[in-house]
């Protein structure tokens, strides 16, 4: 494959990014399903399986919370797993590869979002004059911005940067390569820090410490734990239950609609 047909298919990975967010947010922008396909495409799908799991268990913890961008993980995730697959850089040393190039996304993401603040007001006059037509052109239009952004910046990053990275990882002395892979392994950890912070509560830390004493003091493997706790969720919550109050609750709306109207 030649790297105008491999920049052309991380571009379109790349477009996915923004169109997962169209259709509903079905997180398959995630880098957990990204950089395996970076892999196919790349010709390396378990390296492209080990950078999706690093990757991914460091972004876990970055959500978008009112006015707050998140770093982009989906357009990062490509790239670097596409550089680190092609340089032979560790999966480690991937991860600070991505957090660099997720930051300067969002920077370009900020910068074409100031400008919709225009295309908002020209939305803003069809729908004072009652043009449904004009205000889904106007937001049509936002979208397809937003989707043709990141299919540039992956598609130029890779076509004119492949060779750049490459070279310029060539030149960096060993013990700085083993420094990145040692600092890359500690992030994964800051990521599970962020997203334990704000879910743990009195109810949900006697599980999390039972995982953790599972794994690292009686040597079960984590699919062990993950199935240990699917056990422990059908013996803790009554679905059949949960199932029949909610169609009870739902006939009950039902009937107090149909007694207003």
């Amino acid at each position: 494959m030649t790297v105008l047909q491999q920049a052309f298919l991380l571009g379109l990975l790349g477009a996915y990014c923004w169109l997962d967010w169209c259709v509903g947010f079905l997180y398959c922008n995630r880098p957990i399903v990204l950089c395996p396909l970076v892999g196919l495409i790349m010709g390396d799908l378990q390296t492209g399986l080990l950078l999706g799991a690093v990757l991914e268990t460091y972004f876990l913890g970055t959500v978008v919370i009112g006015g707050y961008q998140a770093p982009d993980a989906g357009v990062s995730s490509i790239l670097a797993a596409a550089f680190a697959i092609h340089s032979g850089m560790d999966t480690d040393a991937a991860l600070l590869l991505a957090v660099p190039i997720a930051v300067i996304m969002t920077s370009l993401q900020n910068v074409l979002w100031a400008g919709f603040s225009f295309t908002s007001k020209i939305a803003d006059r069809y729908a004072e004059k009652g043009s449904s037509r004009g205000v889904y052109g106007i937001m049509f239009l936002e979208m397809f911005l937003n989707t043709l952004l990141k299919f540039l910046v992956v598609f130029f990053a890779w076509l004119y940067g492949n060779a750049a990275v490459e070279a310029f990882i060539a030149k960096i002395p060993p013990v700085i390569l083993n420094g990145m892979t040692v600092s890359g392994g500690v992030l994964p950890a800051i990521g599970l820090a962020i997203l334990v912070s704000m879910i743990m509560n009195k109810k949900n830390a006697p599980y999390f410490f039972l995982g953790f004493a599972a794994v690292g003091y009686f040597g079960i493997s984590t699919i062990g734990v993950a199935v240990l706790s699917i056990i422990l969720i059908l013996l803790k919550f009554d679905f059949g239950e949960m199932i029949r109050k909610f169609k009870n609750t739902n006939l009950e709306v039902a009937e107090v609609s149909d007694d207003d109207f």
